[in-house]
């Protein structure tokens, strides 16, 4: 018991650096009404619901605020009985207990719920969630395009994922217009990519890389000619489609835009950019999050996301530092080989924990086994709203305990060794990578559940 004691006292004591989320703003966040289907269904939970059987009408017509909330949640309460079970269902109840105080769903949970949501909806709502609540210092946020944190609770990460993928004029237009710089050539388009990058960089920790929702992860070595061939392709384009500009009761008023490549057409040159946009992290010192494994969402092809597909990139660039998210989920074996045997790979278990809590205990379990402890990265909630975070954070703890508890009862690893890894696994190695402030921060032992 002891024992056992000293175990979760190690792990709950960690105040977590969180590698990945997509938090909006307190001040937009404030801003919405507090009904929990519109706040906890803009993912995760709602790919489960489709996967159960769930049309897109229906929940669009439960996301929406337009209805009464008590007709909308009875619609949704058969579904969530076929979902229950699932990872994504335990962060969100986890996350309504103990935030909201409500202990499971049933057909009046939703007016306690709701007002419940309405109380908590004030300034340092995030801080009470995430630091008091959760015990996380900082989270690293992913905003897509744009920098989008207010306060110490995040530090932002940059997609140029838009440079690698033009595939018509108005998209090029787009990125001139965001530069300032005319785009006519591969040249300008580089130009305005580095200009973007070497203003941005200062404000970043990182640069992130989505490219495993639309494409393969296979970033072949291309020439310039190879590039700069499909880059004309999109000048020379000569179809055209209709775009309104603005809707008028009588006569829509619109222009006519070129058609661009296809997707597939355009691979050589997203190819020439990912590798420029490795460049300029390497330039720079910043590390490069890659998304690997499982798309969220319904219906993708997850074989165009497995982390071997990135081993020609891990090897040419050798000063990169890749932190490679959520396990490659299902190829979590295939990622921690190349995190054994490249130095310059972090495994990262963000989103996993409520991807399975089974499989996330597993792959930790086998991959304190074959990687070294300073390179493990243990959590990210990976959620738009903050409750999920906080669901979140509490499985992964408990994951991590029960894995640790494990290991010592098994001799695989000695009760001395558990502060320093559970140090690592979920803070420390996140913020040596990142290059986050050093101040480690304890919580006292009466606060481990």
């Amino acid at each position: 018991m002891a024992e056992r004691l000293d175990i979760m006292n190690a792990v709950y004591g960690v105040k977590v650096v969180d590698t990945h989320e997509h938090l909006m703003r307190e001040s937009d966040r404030l801003k919405m009404q507090a009904d929990p289907l519109h706040v906890f269904l803009p993912h995760y939970l709602s790919s489960d619901l489709i996967s159960s059987g769930m049309t897109l009408d229906e929940l669009n017509s439960i996301r929406s605020v337009k209805t009464p909330l008590e007709e909308r949640w009875q619609v949704f309460l058969p579904y969530w009985q076929k979902v229950e079970n699932t990872g994504y269902a335990q962060a969100i109840k986890i996350a309504v207990k103990d935030l909201y105080g409500i202990d499971g769903f049933d057909s009046a949970a939703w007016k306690p719920l709701k007002e419940a949501m309405e109380k908590r909806q004030q300034a340092g709502f995030y801080r009470w969630v995430l630091r008091t609540k959760g015990g996380i210092e900082v989270s690293i946020n992913d905003s897509l395009f744009t920098i989008d944190v207010e306060s110490e609770l995040q530090v932002p990460v940059m997609r140029f994922d838009n440079y690698a993928t033009p595939l018509s004029r108005d998209d090029l237009a787009t990125l001139s217009a965001r530069t300032g710089i005319p785009i006519h050539s591969l040249d300008d388009l580089l130009e305005a990519l580095e200009s973007e990058f070497a203003g941005i960089a200062k404000q970043i920790v990182g640069v992130k890389i989505g490219l495993a929702y639309q494409r393969t992860l296979n970033f072949e070595k291309v020439t310039y000619a190879e590039a700069e061939d499909v880059f004309n392709r999109i000048y020379r384009t000569r179809s055209f489609r209709r775009k309104e500009v603005m809707p008028y009761p009588a006569w829509p008023i619109g222009t006519y835009s070129p058609e661009g490549v296809s997707f597939d057409e355009g691979k050589p040159l997203q190819d020439y950019l990912v590798h420029r946009i490795i460049q300029l992290a390497e330039r720079y010192a910043l590390p490069v999050q890659i998304h690997t494994g499982m798309q969220e969402g319904n219906e993708n092809i997850v074989s165009n996301s497995n982390p071997t597909l990135l081993t020609d990139l891990i090897r040419e660039y050798k000063n990169v530092k890749f932190d490679l998210f959520h396990a490659g989920y299902p190829y979590a074996r295939e990622l921690a080989v190349l995190a054994k045997n490249f130095p310059n790979v972090y495994p990262d278990l963000c989103w996993v924990h409520i991807l399975s809590p089974t499989a996330a205990r597993a792959i930790l379990s086998e991959w304190l086994d074959l990687v070294p402890s300073n390179k493990i990265l243990g959590f990210g909630g990976d959620y738009r709203f903050v409750e999920g975070v906080y669901g979140h954070v509490v499985l992964a703890r408990r994951n991590v305990a029960t894995v640790f508890q494990e290991k010592v009862a098994s001799g695989e690893i000695e009760l001395r060794q558990v502060p320093y890894l559970a140090s690592r696994v979920l803070r420390e190695n996140a913020r040596e990578l990142y290059g986050l402030a050093e101040d480690a921060g304890f919580a006292p032992a009466s606060q481990v559940p």
